[in-house]
């Protein structure tokens, strides 16, 4: 199994330097930017090129409906691979799986779903809270 970590700018290399800073890396993630000196034929054989030797594919990429994500999904539909394209993973969820990876048994889509579920359950929304409490004798 294989993810390929990709997006718009420097989206991927910043996730792979945030990866790197964290977990030292991780085998079997890769990490393609779509810059903008690249068009989608460009990005289509970046992405044919690194999946070449691999059956199983998750595509993890930065927007819905972008050119990373239709070229995903174009090589998703050729049927010649097990492929999964998501959009708006967090870095927790690619860390964690990626951990994981050389592990997992399952198919491409099952993958794809435990990355979003991850990534969902981290996201949150900080909440303050006041805490009542009880004042010391000795003032603190």
């Amino acid at each position: 199994m294989k993810l390929v970590v990709t997006g718009h700018g420097n989206y991927a290399s910043g996730i792979e330097s945030t990866v790197k800073l964290l977990a030292g890396g991780l085998a079997g993630v890769d990490f393609i930017d779509f810059t903008g000196d690249m068009d989608e034929n460009g990005l289509s054989k970046k992405f044919s090129e690194e999946i070449k030797d691999d059956d199983k594919i998750v595509f993890i990429c930065d927007l819905l409906g972008g050119t990373p994500f239709k070229e995903a999904v174009k090589l998703s539909m050729s049927g010649e691979k097990d492929i999964s394209v998501t959009c708006g993973c967090n870095v927790g969820a690619i860390m964690e799986i990626g951990l994981q990876l050389s592990t997992f048994n399952g198919t491409s889509k099952e993958l794809a779903d435990k990355i979003v579920s991850i990534s969902q359950s981290q996201t949150k929304v900080f909440e303050h809270k006041n805490i009542e409490t009880e004042s010391a004798d000795d003032g603190i």
